[in-house]
């Protein structure tokens, strides 16, 4: 039992610095959002503001805890900001060798009718079903001399939200990013859904 509180309490201030590192340059209540959202989904498991709330046990009504990220979520999408942040925290990993890994994948929420923007997308787990659901995009660089992996952009987006242009603008749009900050370094890989784009 000591020995979990231990591995709990550091996991806990690994959190702390990430998350400070992350939200540098962002106001106080952004900061605690930010902090609390990580935190939160690592102790739930889950996304969900109900269940991360219950995972924060604050002295005051469940109900008051979620009202407090819910206005963060709607103040403005930080995925620009977050992404600038992790490449800027991954930068230092990346070597000439190291594998840039893009991957294209989804999120099905079959059952979903009130979310905003949902578009159809193929259920990778149902052997590529058209459900309603979101795309999702990331890179991770891969050390190729060990086990390490590097996060350093993910994104959710949809071909129907208002500012969407092209599945192609979102991929380059990506790795202009990453190039921005790590330069040349790396050996980009992109997956099978890629080969007939002219990304690079």
């Amino acid at each position: 039992m000591a020995t979990q509180s231990k591995t709990a309490g550091k996991i806990k201030t690994q959190i702390t610095r990430f998350s400070k590192r992350l939200s540098s340059g962002l106001n106080k209540p952004k900061r605690k959002f930010l902090h609390q959202m990580i935190y939160g989904i690592q102790e739930s498991c889950d996304i969900k503001l109900t269940n991360i709330g219950r995972s924060l046990v604050e002295e005051i009504s469940l109900k008051k805890t979620e009202n407090r990220p819910s206005r963060q979520i709607n103040d403005g999408d930080l995925t620009e900001f977050l992404n600038k942040k992790l490449v800027q925290e991954g930068r230092w990993w990346i070597k000439e060798k190291t594998v840039l890994a893009l991957d294209l994948s989804d999120i099905s929420k079959e059952y979903s009718k009130k979310q905003e923007y949902l578009a159809l997308v193929r259920d990778g787990s149902q052997k590529g079903k058209i459900r309603k659901g979101y795309w999702t995009l990331e890179i991770l660089g891969a050390d190729t001399d060990g086990d390490r992996m590097i996060p350093l952009y993910g994104e959710l987006y949809s071909q129907r939200a208002d500012d969407f242009q092209s599945e192609n603008k979102q991929i380059l749009g990506a790795i202009d990013l990453v190039r921005e900050i790590i330069s040349q370094k790396g050996i980009w890989t992109l997956d099978r859904g890629s080969d007939a784009r002219n990304h690079l």
